[in-house]
């Protein structure tokens, strides 16, 4: 599988703070785009803190479209504590909804 490497801090410009639902969408978008094609992702956040909605926006809708398995395809890279534990809390989360709703 092929790696295709997602820099988040490209696309940050002069604002390394993270909050737009917007932003996240373009690159889940993106980031669908290149699973769709057989791809292993790896997002890097260096140099970016991100605020709830956007990690929700980009890693939790992908979790609740695609399923639990798509976190396999998709790397994290040199995420700060903070980055971390939000991206954790998304997918804890959002993993819990979609075994509520896969099992009602």
């Amino acid at each position: 599988m092929n790696r295709q490497i997602y820099q988040i801090s490209a696309l940050a410009q002069s604002n390394r703070f993270l909050g737009s639902r917007d932003l996240a969408l373009q690159i889940r978008n993106d980031i669908e785009t290149l699973l769709a094609q057989g791809h292993e992702v790896e997002v890097n956040f260096s140099n970016v803190a991100i605020s709830h909605s956007f990690a929700d926006e980009l890693v939790g809708v992908l979790l609740l479209r695609k399923g639990p398995d798509v976190l396999e395809k998709l790397v994290f890279r040199d995420c700060t504590d903070s980055v971390k534990a939000t991206i954790q809390f998304v997918v804890a989360d959002r993993y819990d909804e979609f075994v509520k709703t896969k099992t009602h």
